[in-house]
């Protein structure tokens, strides 16, 4: 008598192509590390210059996990913009919530300070934003619509009324607005240099507090005798 071989059935499905997935926090955890080093490389070097190999080397993966999450370079870029444009909206909204109550002094300080410390904790998408400029196309077009003109249209409205109000002797507000904005950008970025220039310890918030006063000297001092006044 034959015995015939016993077939051994497996009822798994077949795995997907592809580098099989962990736990899903690991999963998310992973794309967020890409997603931060191709950010960190964008920034240093530009979309033409940075290399996939290098920013999933950076995050500590292997450069088949750019595809597996983001599928091409582009689309890595796409999602950088996702990433950078939640920050720009969640920043929007705390200078939303000044509102456009109480006196204009005050909310120009405060609408200033926050811009201060946006600049300070997004660095990176600034040096975005000054590469994609140097690099006219769809991308730069995705950087003005998405990121750029969402805050002037936050903030023009209030550099308009000040302007109106006679507290600035410039007429158009982009201008202003970039006057500022560029300003402070600088200073934060040069923190360091100054530092060693100066041969004394400046730190940001020292940075800040002397750039809000050497703008808004004129203005905190009215500021403090209208709350004086009301008490």
């Amino acid at each position: 008598m034959v015995t015939q071989p016993t077939m051994i059935i497996d009822h798994h499905k077949p795995r997907a192509r592809g580098r099989p997935r962990g736990p899903r926090g690991q999963d998310s955890a992973c794309r967020e590390r890409l997603l931060a080093a191709a950010l960190a490389a964008f920034a240093a070097q530009g979309y033409e210059a940075a290399g996939l190999r290098a920013i999933a080397a950076a995050a500590g993966y292997d450069v088949s996990m750019v595809a597996h999450y983001f599928g091409s370079k582009a689309e890595l870029w796409s999602a950088v913009i996702d990433l950078l444009e939640r920050r720009v909206r969640a920043d929007l909204a705390e200078i939303a919530a000044l509102g456009h109550d109480g006196a204009l002094e005050a909310r120009l300080i405060s609408a200033v300070g926050m811009m201060f410390d946006h600049a300070l904790r997004n660095r990176e998408m600034l040096h975005f934003i000054m590469h994609a400029t140097a690099e006219p196309g769809q991308r730069l077009d995705q950087v003005v619509s998405r990121l750029i003109e969402p805050t002037l249209h936050t903030y023009l409205p209030l550099w308009q009324e000040a302007i109106d109000a006679g507290l600035f002797s410039v007429e158009k507000p982009l201008i202003l607005h970039n006057m500022v904005f560029g300003a402070l950008s600088f200073l934060i970025a040069s923190t360091a240099v100054m530092s060693r220039v100066s041969h004394t310890e400046m730190g940001v918030a020292d940075v800040k507090a002397e750039f809000l006063r050497g703008l808004f000297s004129h203005l905190q001092e009215r500021v403090a005798a209208t709350t004086g006044a009301e008490r």
